[in-house]
């Protein structure tokens, strides 16, 4: 086993070389709730990175319609995202930041996610320093009165009135960064052009790679801490083959995967996001 996982661990900083997410995407299990909020929430929190690791954690806003106070409709604008005064980039870990999907406005360091609809973000980027970050989002909604009828479905995102004062920080996310792993062995292994699509994925992932006979393979996925929590075995064709690999029932993070095929193994990282 000690072989295995340091066999991982120098393959896994080889695989720091890889680009971190810079796109995002809304989370289908969420919107299929038709609840208003963010989504990872307070309970299930941010995926853990890795100093040198590329790291990518999506996340979806839905902005509400509206709301009643005191009998009268108010009709939501936008939501507004910024850094409190204390602190510096949400207090992001060193190297990662916050990228805004296609339907939110950004200036100045504000993300404004407009009303009565899913938005998406992503924090991305490559940690520099271990620790653990709690981060720090200020959040104010910009609301309009609509006391003659119903708000209209598409709002007006720039108008509306600041509804707290002062904003609401929320602290409760917290993103854990472990130590850069280390390499222990050299690692040489012929290439099976390994990989897996898509990735990041959510829930089912498809891993393909080549071959040249018919013959066993083993499929097995670690976490970081060198557990081996899936194993497979499967008969391979001559040429391409694919397998397609249910993480439904795991946690978000990253794995390490490999395809032993006689004597050979190659590994490679794969992210999952937006289970629950």
């Amino acid at each position: 086993m000690k072989k295995i996982y340091t066999f991982i661990l120098a393959l896994t900083y080889v695989m720091a070389l890889a680009q971190a997410p810079t796109t995002c995407s809304l989370d289908p299990a969420f919107l299929a709730t038709n609840n208003a909020g963010i989504w990872p929430d307070s309970a299930t929190n941010f995926i853990q990175g890795t100093v040198g690791l590329p790291y990518g954690q999506n996340i979806t806003v839905r902005v509400p319609h509206d709301t009643v106070q005191s009998s009268i409709t108010i009709c939501f604008n936008r939501i507004e995202l910024s850094t409190p005064t204390a602190f510096t980039n949400f207090n992001l870990p060193p190297g990662l930041n916050l990228l805004a999907g296609t339907t939110v406005t950004t200036a100045a360091g504000v993300y404004k996610f407009p009303g009565n609809a899913s938005s998406c973000a992503v924090i991305s980027g490559t940690p520099t320093t271990a620790g653990t970050y709690t981060l720090q989002f200020k959040v104010q909604p910009y609301l309009s009165p609509s006391p003659f009828g119903p708000c209209p479905a598409t709002p007006n995102y720039n108008n509306g009135s600041a509804s707290i004062s002062p904003a609401t920080t929320l602290s409760y996310y917290i993103i854990q960064i472990n130590p850069a792993v280390g390499i222990k062995e050299e690692v040489t292994s012929r290439s099976l052009n390994v990989s897996n699509v898509p990735n990041p994925f959510t829930a089912k992932t498809t891993i393909k790679f080549n071959v040249k006979d018919e013959a066993s393979a083993k499929i097995c996925v670690y976490n970081l801490l060198g557990d081996k929590i899936f194993e497979d075995k499967i008969k391979t064709t001559y040429g391409d083959n694919s397998y397609e690999l249910d993480g439904s029932n795991w946690s978000n993070g990253m794995y390490l995967y490999t395809i032993q095929y006689k004597n050979f193994s190659e590994t490679k990282r794969m992210v999952l996001t937006a289970n629950r």
